[in-house]
């Protein structure tokens, strides 16, 4: 079964490159086999490097362009107009199946002429309240019911959906309503390699410290992804503070694909000089700068849409043998917390939990991290998870099972 995978991204975002290209690999690998369309924007070199790695693993690779002009009615164009470009794309790649990722993708899905496939539905998060918690979207207004009503179409049209989270389920299946019922979702992780993602040894973690201009011994805390309102920055620079007041040697490294919206952030805050730096790094190289870290900082925004995600940040930390500071209830962080590598408090007891008892056990919390990651977030697990959704297929009505055994 030869499935579609249509995404939409902006050049900040390397999702598509950092977790789901080594996804759609192991699945290839399954008899899975996965193509893309990706509705994108920005740098060409991202668009080149993208396309480039798809066409060495097999996998095909469109571009549709996302117009950028009036705010708030520019992306659904783009969408309502990308229709055709995902009916397009399915044809040449003689797709089985359709996976929109998340609800432009899905108007685009939706608005397909001719497009017989069956969807898989990757709700990855609850976009639109999202974006009235943190994008100031009105949660009364017409744009927020138009995205609910997409949410909605969507789930009743998918035969299977994709969450991140047991609560994401109960939340959409009560929004879709009947017939919709529990049995079309399916929770998937996000996984990373644990090949690439792994601690490495002492002297590559004091070689990336000696480039980084920080000395082998002090404490050195990493945050890692988005920056924005929800990701909670400001936080990173408190615990960074209280770290200071303890240690006056400790570091905070900030790894963004925004790196100017990140050093304005800081700057805000009040965080610059000697203690803080900040690298926009490629997906390859991450896994090494957070292997020479102490701590690895997780915090979001608790909220309603945030019972939805699963920050990729923590399997990243884990497999690379950081412990985590950051929020318990987002994401899957119960066996990071047993196993005493997950800290949920106030800053000013994470910096004392940081000095009092993970720098001076750092190489015994360094493998426990490590092992939580590869029992919990392992490529594998996840891979796992997606042969189960799209395994769903079939138990499909025998007409479309028949109608895609013979699809050529």
């Amino acid at each position: 079964m030869r499935t579609l995978f249509v995404t939409w991204d902006g050049p900040q975002v390397s999702y598509l490159e950092s977790l789901f290209l080594p996804i759609f690999e192991a699945l290839a690998a399954q008899g899975f086999p996965f193509d893309i369309l990706q509705f994108r924007w920005g740098d060409a070199a991202q668009e080149q490097r993208i396309r480039e790695r798809c066409g060495a693993s097999g996998i095909g690779y469109r571009v549709h362009p996302i117009w950028r002009g009036v705010s708030g009615i520019a992306p659904f164009a783009t969408a309502l107009v990308g229709g055709r470009a995902v009916t397009v794309a399915a044809r040449q790649f003689g797709s089985d199946l359709i996976m929109p990722r998340s609800l432009m993708p899905a108007l685009a899905t939706l608005a397909a002429r001719g497009l017989d496939r069956p969807i898989l539905f990757d709700a990855d998060g609850l976009q639109a309240d999202e974006r009235v918690e943190f994008a100031g979207l009105s949660p009364t207004g017409a744009v927020y019911r138009v995205l609910r009503d997409i949410e909605a179409q969507i789930v009743r049209r998918s035969v299977a959906v994709l969450t991140r989270s047991s609560t994401a389920s109960d939340i959409l299946l009560a929004r879709a309503g009947p017939p919709v019922d529990i049995t079309r979702f399916h929770v998937v992780t996000n996984g990373r390699d644990t090949d690439a993602f792994h601690p490495g040894n002492e002297s590559e973690r004091r070689a990336m410290r000696q480039d980084l201009g920080i000395s082998e011994n002090a404490p050195l805390l990493v945050y890692s992804g988005s920056v924005g309102a929800q990701y909670r920055l400001d936080q990173a620079v408190d615990l960074v503070r209280h770290m200071r007041d303890r240690r006056t040697d400790s570091h905070l490294l900030v790894l963004s694909g925004s790196p100017a919206d990140a050093a304005s952030i800081l700057t805000d805050a009040g965080c610059a000089g000697d203690s803080v730096t900040v690298r926009r790094s490629a997906p390859a190289d991450v896994s090494r700068f957070l292997a020479a870290a102490d701590v690895g900082i997780a915090f979001r925004a608790p909220s309603f849409s945030m019972q939805a995600v699963a920050p990729v940040k923590i399997a990243e930390y884990l497999l690379c043998g950081l412990p985590i500071v950051g929020n318990s209830q987002i994401g899957e962080t119960k066996a990071a917390i047993d196993a005493g590598v997950f800290f949920d408090g106030s800053n000013h007891d994470a910096a004392s939990w940081i000095t009092d008892h993970i720098l001076p056990s750092r190489n015994i919390i360094r493998q426990k991290a490590r092992e939580v990651g590869i029992g919990t977030f392992s490529l594998g697990s996840t891979v796992n998870s997606y042969v189960q959704a799209i395994s769903a297929f079939q138990s499909l009505p025998s007409q479309i099972n028949l109608d895609l055994a013979g699809r050529t």
